[in-house]
């Protein structure tokens, strides 16, 4: 497997770590002056450090935990409040807006009741990830 680095992607390589590892971050200037990519190989660099099993972890969004509105479906209803925002923004209540993020269309979200850590199923399924750090968190951990 090997990764081309391009002037823009740099900055994805530096905070990956790659940036370190793969000098000089960019080819030499073709003619027309802009700088080439350059390729790199993951498999041949040296590996700087472990990472504890345990942190191959997941996040589960907060809405899902606490309930909330969040993201609707995609379905003909989202589609037809995308191509027209400015009606079904005025079909939701007042309490659909509130409860939406600023400057967002009301008709993209809809209320999902919270998720039930008490099942067993889900439990079960949940106990197959571990060890691992379970995030919750997201955007509507500010609002829920």
């Amino acid at each position: 497997m090997s990764l081309l680095i391009t002037p823009r992607s740099r900055l994805v390589a530096m905070a990956s770590g790659l940036a370190r590892t793969a000098a000089p971050q960019v080819g030499p200037a073709s003619a027309k002056g802009a700088q080439q990519p350059i390729k790199i190989v993951p498999s041949s660099m040296r590996k700087v450090g472990t990472v504890d099993e345990r942190f191959q972890s997941y996040n589960v969004e907060m809405v899902e935990v606490t309930g909330g509105r969040f993201w609707a479906p995609y379905g003909a209803e989202t589609f037809a409040a995308l191509e027209n925002p400015e009606a079904a923004a005025a079909a939701a209540t007042p309490l659909e807006i509130a409860a939406t993020p600023s400057g967002m269309n009301p008709a993209l979200y809809e209320y999902r009741p919270p998720i039930d850590l008490t099942n067993p199923r889900l439990r079960k399924l949940a106990a197959a990830l571990g060890p691992a750090y379970m995030r919750v968190s997201g955007t509507w951990a500010n609002t829920t």
